[in-house]
């Protein structure tokens, strides 16, 4: 090890613990080191669709608004709130966000010189009850799942091993590597009971939803999106109406539905690459199976397994 690197016996002690399952490995394998900080769509949408060329569109006809009424868009000042208050009551859904690196990390904490060379994009999909069984997956790392199951909680053994090297700091020397640790819980497990921690991706569909409507906010530095005054238009996501409105970095879909709006894709700008945000299934998407007991590891056996690694 390096001798300029420091390692605290008293931060190990606490957290060992704690019930914080990532912060559990993180200060207990890694030496504590001096850091200060936290490591941790469609463009030109058609301003309007003629119903009777709808189906050289690939859109049938009966899919197309017909009345002139209908093809206009609702005011989107009236209805934002409503977006978000309609898809946060819903059952299931479907939510993909792709952006670049330097947006995941900022979104989910990790130590931005664990990516380098590892590409320029990420991919997290959440899909599942709103509130309840989901599952998330991202595409930073093979296998990297976190499942949840009412306020049951378990991520994949390469999630839990990835989230901890993800998240030590650069100037940090790890007592134990990411693969030795992901090696020592395979052997025992394949889901890691984190019901206690809070993993650094969200659990559910309703966490994605809460996340993009702060980041809309954030990124804008506006309180609402009718502050913008983005242009609007009829086109079809997921084989329904939806409302676009749109300028050249900014576009928010919702279902055209003025008692519920839903929404349906959104895209906001980045330095890197811009958030683009696709939503489908609403209602309609599939929850995960539980894991068998026998493959999950609990808290007390877990930590055992970093009991035995240092």
């Amino acid at each position: 090890m390096n001798n300029g690197t420091k390692r605290s016996p008293k931060a190990v002690t606490r957290a060992l613990r704690t019930t914080a399952v990532l912060s559990i490995a993180a200060l207990t394998l890694a030496s504590c080191g001096d850091a200060d900080e936290d490591p941790r769509v469609d463009e030109n949408p058609q301003e309007e669709i003629d119903p009777s060329g709808a189906e050289d569109q690939g859109v049938t006809s009966d899919e197309i608004a017909e009345s002139e009424e209908d093809q206009q868009a609702a005011d989107l000042a009236e209805i934002e709130e409503d977006v978000w208050e309609s898809s946060l009551d819903q059952e299931s859904v479907t939510i993909t966000m792709m952006a670049g690196l330097e947006r995941g990390q900022a979104l989910f904490g990790y130590a931005p010189e664990f990516f380098e060379g590892e590409g320029e994009s990420f991919e997290l999909s959440v899909t599942g009850e709103l509130e309840g069984d989901s599952a998330t997956e991202v595409d930073y790392s093979p296998d990297f799942q976190v499942l949840t199951f009412g306020e049951d909680t378990y991520q994949s053994v390469e999630a839990f091993a990835f989230d901890y090297q993800a998240q030590i700091p650069p100037e940090v020397e790890p007592e134990v590597d990411a693969e030795e640790l992901s090696a020592a819980l395979s052997s025992e497990g394949e889901w890691v009971d984190v019901s206690n921690a809070e993993p650094s991706v969200p659990r559910t569909p309703a966490a994605v939803l809460e996340m993009l409507r702060g980041e809309v906010t954030e990124t804008l530095d506006v309180d609402s999106l009718a502050e913008l005054e983005l242009d609007s238009a009829l086109d079809t996501r997921d084989g329904q109406n939806v409302w676009v409105y749109s300028n050249e970095e900014v576009e928010l879909a919702v279902l055209a539905d003025e008692s519920s709006p839903q929404l349906m894709g959104l895209r906001l700008p980045g330095e890197d690459a811009d958030l683009e945000v696709t939503v489908t299934g609403w209602d309609e998407a599939d929850t995960p199976e539980e894991p068998e007991d026998e493959t999950i590891i609990e808290d007390e056996q877990l930590q055992g397994i970093l009991n035995e690694l240092i």
